[in-house]
């Protein structure tokens, strides 16, 4: 019913997060709205990923342990046409790559496990180094950084602090 009405259960929770974010900023004085950054764990990694990429008071996005190569997800939501698999439903939208294109220039970090078994990190490589070409050709290549952990389908959390502390 939500697609009839033009919407998904994905973009209800993304204005959710939107909205709720806009009201602690403003009844919050304890939050300076210039500073804010987002990071979440696999769901959590899709959302800030693409609440970042419609949120330009979001200034900072670390979306970890959730990234995979655009590419192969369309390849198979094509290749089954029985049924409507979750990547089809992925790709009523962008891509994760063009997502990072719509963070760009905002600083990005994308965090991978080298041992989630979730993602693969071939796959994840590939759309890293499409999501890197949007920041090198503004020549800010250093504000998009991959990041693989030696973990599994985990944050690791120094990391994101570092990248935090850096650009917020």
């Amino acid at each position: 019913k939500l697609q009839f009405a033009g919407t998904s259960i994905i973009g209800i929770e993304i204005q959710k997060i939107i909205e709720s974010t806009k009201t602690l900023m403003k009844e919050r004085p304890e939050i300076d709205a210039a500073r804010i950054g987002m990071t979440g764990l696999s769901w959590g990694g899709f959302f800030t990923m693409y609440t970042t990429a419609l949120c330009p008071f979001i200034k900072v996005a670390v979306p970890a342990s959730y990234f995979q190569d655009s590419e192969v997800e369309l390849k198979k939501a094509v290749a089954d046409n029985s049924k409507m698999p979750p990547e089809r439903l992925i790709f009523t939208g962008i891509g994760h790559f063009q997502a990072i294109g719509l963070i760009c220039p905002r600083p990005c970090m994308v965090q991978l496990g080298a041992n989630d078994v979730l993602f693969n990190m071939d796959e994840a490589k590939k759309e890293a180094a499409r999501s890197a070409e949007f920041y090198k050709k503004l020549g800010i290549g250093d504000k998009f950084e991959f990041n693989i952990h030696k973990g599994g389908h985990e944050f690791e959390i120094d990391a994101i602090f570092r990248f935090f502390g850096k650009y917020l």
